[in-house]
């Protein structure tokens, strides 16, 4: 079964996430991947090639169309891929679903993992291409209900036309470690204090303004506390020099892009995550699978919310200063059991353990359904 992902970034984000938390995990059946990427690099590509998976590239479709299009149509002529895997943030982008189809691929994946548009051109273009959506992708996968019925449409996904296929983790790597906890506070410089942590790409989407906001007033409840950011992007020099007017930059650590973001994790009392959209966001179910209180936004589904007594959902319409009131408290009530919180991602099926063998089924299927076609 010859597969291509497509949609992967050069920075390790949610959706590169998924489809290496669930690469690792069929890796260990036989089961390979292929990847095709526009940009100079691609997230993970070391890990991609040690596990057998190959690496094309190809010239970006937003500065050379006709070039994308040639190198891709080459690339699906010349391997002969059974499934192509589209991985989505919107409809924006669909040429490679067109072109899979076009190509007589016939097991073509379109699969959600947003819940928002961000920009006005990406706004527009998703708007144009969502009908055509039907045209190409012979199954519509989705990593939430929200995420299921964003893209495709409510109807569609009351149909039962989109399957959710999780956010799965391990989640013995992210449980708490007591060890992890002491090293990261000691090379943190951490001795006392709560440590208020956040992972994500600094973007617009995971409103790093608001928790430069909520930090400042925790800052004047709680002198003592610390922010560990976690994440790179284009928006990380404005949102230092936020701090730095405020004059709390002191008291925060970028800690840049961490291929260990588990020790962190164990290291921090409280994730603090105000994103102004999600589909389902793989560091939540990180922070929860390593027992850690979270105050999140409203805007995040529910369906994220699995360690309820931990979780703490509020509008983004709520004073700075409530926030701040939250992030103190749910910190000072302690993390959640490991084995609990294990227990609890399970029986949510974000555990990749399990996860992985449904989504090997879905493309079986998918596979099987395409023999009888033809």
């Amino acid at each position: 079964m010859k597969i291509l992902q497509v949609g992967l970034g050069n920075n390790p984000g949610g959706m590169e996430a998924f489809v290496m938390n669930y690469f690792r995990e069929l890796s260990k059946q036989g089961i390979t991947f292929d990847f095709v990427s526009m940009y100079g690099t691609i997230a993970y590509e070391q890990e991609i090639l040690k596990l057998g998976g190959r690496v094309f590239y190809v010239p970006n479709v937003k500065k050379d169309y006709f070039g994308y299009v040639k190198a891709f149509k080459g690339l699906l002529q010349k391997e002969q891929y059974d499934i192509v895997h589209v991985n989505m943030l919107s409809a924006a982008n669909i040429v490679p679903l067109r072109l899979a189809k076009q190509a007589g691929v016939g097991k073509v994946i379109a699969h959600s993992h947003n819940a928002s548009a961000p920009g006005l051109i990406r706004k527009l273009m998703d708007r144009w291409n969502r009908p055509r959506l039907n045209r190409y992708a012979d199954m519509k996968l989705a990593c939430s209900e929200t995420a299921g019925r964003w893209l495709f449409g409510d109807t569609a996904f009351e149909k039962g036309e989109v399957t959710v296929v999780s956010n799965a983790i391990d989640t013995r790597k992210y449980s708490f470690s007591q060890e992890n906890r002491e090293k990261i506070r000691q090379q943190l410089g951490i001795r006392e204090g709560i440590l208020v942590g956040h992972v994500g790409r600094f973007q617009v989407q995971k409103n790093h303004e608001a928790i430069v906001r909520i930090f400042y007033e925790i800052q004047k409840k709680e002198p003592t506390a610390r922010l560990c950011l976690i994440g790179d992007g284009e928006l990380k020099e404005k949102i230092c020099g936020q701090f730095k007017q405020l004059g709390i930059l002191e008291k925060v650590i970028f800690a840049g892009v961490c291929p260990d973001v588990e020790k962190y994790l164990s290291a921090m009392d409280v994730f603090l995550f105000p994103s102004l959209f999600e589909g389902l966001p793989f560091t939540l179910l990180e922070a929860q699978a390593s027992g850690l209180p979270c105050v999140i936004s409203s805007e995040i589904t529910e369906e994220a919310v699995l360690l309820k007594e931990k979780v703490c959902r509020l509008s983004l319409e709520e004073s700075d200063e409530k926030w701040a009131d939250a992030v103190l408290a749910y910190a000072k009530n302690g993390r959640e059991e490991k084995e609990n919180a294990a227990r609890f991602l399970m029986a949510a099926h974000f555990d990749i353990h399990q996860e992985a063998g449904k989504l090997l089924e879905l493309y079986k299927k998918q596979g099987e359904q395409h023999g009888k076609q033809n």
